[in-house]
């Protein structure tokens, strides 16, 4: 396998997501040579629906398009530019001057951190810089503190890992992808959120339900893609430093270099160490374990402004985690040799440790070839391969696992006939080869999939879109497959009235052992029910249908921007591997669906611009997710019937000072039955509904070409803890030990701190 991918990363193609024009905004100023970044000006194509804007170092990236070469500029107070663009290879720097009336105006540049698409078919959410300097974000796991769509919990007591849920539905249904290629599958679900520090992230995309068929057929709740600082827009330099209250501590360098108009190689590094053992709740086991992790990733780019443009790097990570008992328990035993004489023996027990040993290496390249002479043409290939190893121990239990995973997508992209029409054809494959122990269970699969899509776009002006795929793929295991996806909108008024419906179908191998760790840190006998011994684990693959609409009003209230927007989406499964913990407080069974299982989400979220610099986004969700267990239909444990979501930010007129906080609530959630257990080890039905509050300060100041920022903030401000989080904390080698029922925050008030230090 090593052999072929390396062969394969020689091949030359284009990939559709390089195929973008890139360049900068400028203002030129009267009287002065100098030319200043002009952030939050919108870029789109002439009369069509493709925009995008500048940030906040005056750069933009806008996907090429067959439909017209002129590309518009335009900012309030500025006058507006068309450019012709003949050659999209080539990064280009534009001009604005004031207009005639308003050429003293200086344009501010207001972000509230998360821009919403109106004119892309599928709803998509982008988390830029800005969102993520509003919370700790000390790696991906934590980026969506402060966004109501996706749900941030403790896995379980013991070892810190934080998983998300998105559509009622935990984090393994949706598509995580870095730089649109595969990123959490298999080993990784466990931990990979962790594995992705968060100044490395330079924004993330998110859109619910069904997404392309050009990222593979996993995407059933959504995708979530992560992109990294790259060597051609990043900072020279970048330097942070964190933190908090638990002794955790971090320390991320971003360095670049560009050799030449082609050519630029960056690197990111991140080093954290948590070296404290607390036990804040007096349970006898750690809050959050101590451990340490190293991570390097070197990315290039190479552009030959010739139609050639290429991005290939690689990463190593090591992570350890030592959590469990602070202490080894000890008892006290009375021997008595005669009734005048006796003495107390006292014996050292066995300590209930949790290691956590991960290392990872990857290798990636995408690379693209755009057809100058015919606009909007291109053909691309993206290529990766991740090699990882996961030890891990749980009490008297062993974990162990092996990823070898090798990716390739080609793409080609052109029009049909007349500019109003677009498509995509290509085709993939992917090659898993897992190993895994954990108990008793031995598990090898060595799964291929090879699999061709094609994807129509059709646009109507900016009024009507409509994109529509469909995936054929051949699995060594589960046979052929399809995978039609489709998504509409239509907008009214300008854009400002935007609705969306898609639909779509998605298929997955259910990791039981890498999606589950949280159970292994529990006395719980794990029961395998096989429905066919062919098949990975001897269970079926997950299957489903999404379905989802979305409405988006864009207003103004008081003369400030708002608007309001409404998701409504429904997951059905077809198959489905249940995680069953109902059944027996000491059994976990696993086995397949037989009857329904589904989630229906809704929610409301408006946003509002209240005074100039002050922005509020609030946001109610609700969730019902049942399944079909041996005992019948249950509400899935663990989920939040009720969310609602406050976040208020506020930025001073000099730029000096940014003020973020959020008010998060957190209805009721069912938790798995205890009723068969000692009274001492029984929990209630439900777990109580509770409120978090999160905030941050940070200051903000300009030293020549650098940046300087220093933040504090508080998590959980409120200071609420689940109390008694592990079950049988007292007694963790007897058969009653639980440490997975966690509905709520372990730590309690968690104060932190940290600067960052840019150079351009």
């Amino acid at each position: 396998m090593k052999s072929l991918m390396m062969s394969l990363l020689g091949i030359v193609f284009a990939v559709p997501l390089l195929a973008q024009v890139k360049g900068r905004v400028v203002e030129v100023s009267s009287g002065t040579k100098s030319l200043a970044p002009l952030p939050g000006v919108t870029v789109f194509w002439a009369h069509t629906s493709l925009g995008s804007s500048t940030d906040d170092k005056g750069m933009f990236s806008i996907p090429t398009t067959p439909e017209t070469n002129k590309l518009v500029v335009t900012a309030v107070g500025y006058k507006s530019d068309t450019l012709i663009i003949t050659d999209t290879t080539k990064f280009i720097t534009i001009k604005l001057r004031g207009g005639v009336e308003l050429n003293e105006v200086e344009v501010v540049y207001e972000t509230t951190g998360t821009e919403l698409s109106y004119l892309n078919p599928i709803k998509m959410e982008t988390l830029n810089e800005r969102s993520l300097m509003k919370a700790a974000c000390c790696n991906l796991s934590e980026s969506f503190e402060t966004n109501p769509s996706v749900d941030v919990n403790f896995a379980d007591a013991v070892t810190g890992t934080k998983q998300i849920q998105m559509l009622g539905l935990s984090g393994q249904y949706a598509q995580i992808t870095k730089e649109n290629m595969p990123y959490m599958r298999g080993l990784a679900n466990g931990y990979g959120l962790s594995f992705v520090p968060g100044t490395w992230i330079q924004s993330i995309q998110l859109s619910k339900g069904a997404g392309s068929v050009i990222n593979g057929y996993e995407s059933l709740t959504g995708q979530i893609n992560t992109e990294l600082q790259n060597p051609e827009t990043s900072d020279r330099l970048n330097f942070n430093t964190y933190v908090n209250q638990n002794g955790r501590s971090e320390y991320n360098l971003h360095a670049k270099h560009r050799f030449n108009e082609k050519f630029s190689a960056g690197i990111l590094t991140h080093m954290s160490f948590n070296p404290l053992k607390e036990d804040m709740n007096h349970d006898g086991f750690m809050d959050i374990p101590t451990g340490k992790q190293y991570n390097i990733m070197n990315k290039y780019a190479f552009n030959s402004e010739k139609g050639f443009e290429a991005q290939f790097g690689g990463g190593y990570l090591e992570d350890e985690r030592i959590g469990g008992q602070v202490h080894s328990p000890t008892r006290e035993d009375t021997v008595t040799h005669s009734p005048s004489h006796s003495y107390v023996v006292t014996t050292t027990l066995p300590r209930y440790e949790i290691q956590i040993r991960n290392k990872k290496w990857e290798l990636y390249s995408k690379t693209g070839f755009v057809f100058r002479k015919k606009p909007g043409t291109s053909m691309g290939l993206q290529l990766s391969y991740l090699n990882h190893d996961q030890n891990n121990n749980y009490g008297l239990n062993t974990y162990t696992g092996l990823q070898k995973t090798f990716y390739a997508n080609f793409i080609y992209q052109g029009i049909i006939q007349t500019t109003d029409n677009t498509y995509k054809l290509g085709a993939s494959f992917m090659n898993d080869q897992v190993d895994e122990s954990y108990r008793l269970f031995r598990f090898r699969r060595d799964e291929k999939v090879g699999g061709a899509f094609a994807e129509f776009a059709h646009n109507r002006g900016e009024r009507f879109n409509v994109v529509a795929g469909l995936r054929a793929d051949y699995h060594n295991y589960y046979g052929l497959f399809f995978t039609p996806r489709l998504h509409m909108r239509y907008a009214l008024k300008e854009n400002k009235t935007v609705f969306r419906i898609s639909g779509g179908r998605a298929l997955k191998t259910a990791n039981i052992l890498a999606e589950n760790t949280a159970l292994m840190a529990t006395s719980r006998e794990w029961i395998l029910t096989p429905s066919d011994l062919t098949m990975p684990y001897g269970l079926k693959p997950e299957t489903g249908w999404n379905y989802g609409f979305n409405f988006t009003q864009k207003m103004k209230l008081n003369y400030k921007d708002a608007y309001v927007t409404v998701d409504v989406y429904r997951t059905d499964f077809t198959q489905q591997v249940v995680v069953d913990v109902d059944d027996n407080t000491q059994h976990v069974l696993f086995y397949n669906l037989n009857g329904p299982s589904y989630s229906n989400t809704a929610q409301l979220e408006f946003g509002w611009e209240v005074r100039k610099r002050l922005n509020v986004k609030t946001a109610y969700r609700y969730v019902d997710t049942k399944v079909n267990f041996n005992s019948g239909l249950m509400q899935k444990a663990l989920v939040s019937m009720h969310r609602a979501f406050v976040n208020v930010a506020y930025e001073t007129k000099n730029k000096h000072w940014l003020f973020d906080a959020t008010l998060q609530y957190n209805g009721i959630k069912r938790l798995p039955q205890t009723v068969s257990n000692p009274v001492e080890y029984q929990r209630a039905d439900y777990s109580p509904d509770f409120y978090n509050v999160l905030g941050q300060i940070t200051y903000m100041t300009k030293i020549k070409r650098s940046d300087f920022h220093v933040y504090v903030g508080v998590e959980n401000a409120l200071d609420y803890k689940q109390p008694n989080p592990i079950v049988a904390s007292d007694a963790p080698f007897n058969k009653y030990f639980d440490a997975s029922m966690v509905w709520g925050p372990i730590y309690g008030r968690m104060l932190y701190a940290g600067l960052r230090f840019k150079i351009k």
